[in-house]
């Protein structure tokens, strides 16, 4: 693969980039939708709503997931000089942060979804069925 998509010592690849941006303007969105659809007055267009939200966070959990291996297989520029000591010893614990965060919201969603009583199908996209996690049924959530 060409250098130009792939992360160099110095800096990283256009697919690094495009994943980064792509998951920060849907996890950002992912927010702004879920503060709409659930003030919504029409149930119609709040389901309407929430079906949508489900399928952005299913595309959201697999893109992270696509970019975790990508960092996995790809080298990690280094940080600039000017990089404070506390900074440079700070950035891995908040990055590992960040990654779980991206990992947890989304699966967080899914496993509300799967033990909701109301059993609603997720259908991302309208492409497919999505299965429940093997969660038990819960009035609670």
């Amino acid at each position: 693969m060409a250098p130009l998509f792939r992360n160099t010592p110095t800096r990283y690849g256009w697919i690094a980039i495009l994943l980064h941006w792509l998951i920060a303007v849907l996890f950002i969105g992912q927010v702004a939708l879920g503060l709409v659809m659930v003030r919504i007055a029409s149930q119609r267009t709040a389901f309407e709503l929430i079906q949508w939200h489900k399928s952005f966070g299913f595309l959201l959990l697999g893109l992270v997931l696509v970019r975790i291996g990508w960092r996995l297989g790809n080298v990690r520029p280094a940080l600039p000089e000017t990089v404070a000591p506390l900074e440079r010893r700070a950035a891995p614990l908040v990055h590992a942060l960040l990654y779980a965060a991206q990992l947890v919201v989304p699966l967080s969603g899914w496993a509300l979804v799967s033990v909701s009583v109301l059993e609603v199908p997720s259908g991302p996209f309208a492409l497919f069925v999505m299965p429940n996690l093997p969660l038990g049924a819960s009035d609670a959530a």
